[in-house]
Formats: C-alpha cells, structure tokens, sequence
C-alpha cells in the first residue's frame, strides 16, 4: 500500500491486449489481509490485496478480459475475450462475443450510466488463494473472494467510489481479476506477468 500511496500512476498490460494507464494521488490506498486489528477497521475474509482508486476522469486505454479470466458478480470464467474501451474514466465500449453481449446486457439493466466508470484497481497478494478455487463452488455457496485475492492477479471493478470518498454511487458493481498483467507504478513494476515482485535485488525494473 505505501508503493500505491507514493506513486502518481498505475499502468497495466497483459499479452492479451490490455494497455491501461491510471492517473493516482485523489484517493486512499487500502490493504485487505483478512482480520481486523484495530477499532473501526473493516475486512474481507478471505482476503489478501491491496487497492486505490484512480483519479476521477483520468483512466484511459484498453482492458482485455482474456479467456479463463474471471467474471464477477457472475462468478464464471470467460471463455472468450472481451474488450473494455476506457475513455476519461469511463468504459465506453464492451465488445466481443456472447460474454461481452451478457456483461453490457447486465450493466444496463442498473440504468446508470456512472455503472460504467473505473472503480477501484490493485492486485492479489495471498498465495494460499487460488485462481482455480471458484470452479470448485456452485454460485450460492461462495463470494469469491479467492478470485479477488490469488496473488498476482490485476483485479479492476466498475462502479463506485464513495467507499473512498469520491461523489459516485451506483448499485452496479463489477469486479473482474485478469491473469498474466503486469502492473507497474510511476514505470516500475510491482507485478510482472501475473507474479508478484516482493522488491529482491533486481526484481524491480
């Protein structure tokens, strides 16, 4: 978290396509770790990441969502891509096949154009959850926070930032975790091609 907090951008590409830049400095950085350890403090358990949200208006690039990646609320595997156009902040475009027709077909059923913007981005940290863990569950049985939280995963949702203190509220809220990114603060990498980097001699670009 005190990378996130140091760092003026977030950028993220992946093989698949994705090229995001993240412009950062407007709102917190959190880390999830599961427990809580100290008054007012809320968690997730299972958990396991770290995360912030971009500047307002600022996000701007391309997200794909590869095949294997995960779709959440849905809680299934893509099993094909699907491309996210991000213009100021927005996704202006969702495009693809079947799944790409379901997840706008979803979104717009909120009715809310601010369903659409970026919301919070970061990454995985606990190595004891794993990507293959939701194939194991029926939908009712999980929340899928081993989705969110398998180290090295890039997880972006779409939706609001009030929880960070930003002026956006909307009842839609999508996270998506992509495997193989590599995510990068002000140039250096944090997580490289789906691994992450714990700041070793010659880890860090």
């Amino acid at each position: 978290a005190a990378l996130i907090k140091a760092a003026k951008e977030m950028s993220i590409t992946s093989p698949a396509g994705t090229n995001l830049r993240c412009p950062l400095g407007e709102f917190p950085a959190i880390r999830e770790y599961g427990f809580v350890d100290e008054p007012g403090r809320w968690d997730h358990w299972p958990s396991g990441f770290v995360l912030t949200w971009p500047n307002e208006l600022g996000t701007n690039g391309t997200i794909v969502i590869d095949k294997g990646d995960i779709l959440l609320p849905q809680k299934k595997y893509s099993t094909e891509q699907i491309i996210l156009t991000v213009e100021n902040g927005y996704a202006t475009k969702i495009e693809g096949g079947i799944e790409a027709e379901l997840l706008d077909e979803y979104m717009k059923t909120f009715n809310d154009p601010e369903g659409y913007a970026i919301s919070h981005i970061g990454w995985g940290l606990q190595p004891r959850a794993h990507w293959s863990t939701l194939g194991l569950y029926s939908r009712e049985n999980t929340i899928g926070m081993d989705a969110r939280a398998f180290e090295g995963n890039f997880l972006f949702s779409l939706g609001p930032n009030n929880e960070a203190g930003g002026k956006r509220t909307t009842a839609c809220h999508i996270d998506i975790p992509l495997r193989n990114c590599t995510v990068s603060l002000d140039g250096r990498a944090v997580v490289r091609d789906g691994k992450v980097l714990d700041g070793g001699v010659g880890e860090y670009e």
